[in-house]
């Protein structure tokens, strides 16, 4: 079994190529309730796309990393973190908002993170979160084919 924590009822583990379909189920409706409605439909398509079993499974055996939260066995939590330092992915269950489960997901990484900073293109939905980890907005949001993003970053400071 892959290393795992247990943070309140959550438990907190690394993703194995098995859970591939489970974090595809899980993002897909969270991200077409709350961010497609920013989205061209080319933009829609394009990011649901991103996000089946087979990319996911994909960015498992590449150069993601990806830390879930789980109840009782079920998934309620994802963190994607692309190259160690690009947040590429972070949902959570539309159920188990306002949870702490994201922040739980982040803070998990961040103890075994050696990044000095971390970038994110933030939805609009999500901008308040990511301030709330002490992300920072760098630019203007910007569009590339019909997907809107909001470019944020956390320079961390060495202890």
């Amino acid at each position: 079994m892959i290393g795992y924590k247990i943070m309140n009822k959550h438990r907190i583990r690394l993703a194995a190529p098995t859970d591939a379909k489970a974090i595809s189920q899980l993002m897909i409706p969270v991200v077409k309730k709350y961010v497609c409605n920013e989205y061209s439909k080319q933009g829609e398509q394009i990011i649901v796309s991103s996000m089946s079993a087979e990319n996911i499974l994909t960015n498992i055996n590449s150069e993601y990393r990806y830390t879930l939260a789980e109840i009782n066995k079920k998934l309620v939590g994802v963190l994607g973190i692309k190259t160690e330092n690009h947040i590429f992915h972070c949902f959570v269950d539309e159920k188990y908002h306002r949870q702490n489960i994201g922040q739980q997901l982040w803070h998990h990484w961040l103890n075994d993170a050696n990044a000095s900073r971390v970038t994110v293109n933030s939805s609009k939905y999500a901008i308040k979160f990511y301030q709330s980890l002490g992300f920072i907005a760098v630019d203007e949001q910007f569009e590339k084919k019909g997907v809107v993003y909001h470019p944020m970053i956390l320079q961390r400071t060495p202890i």
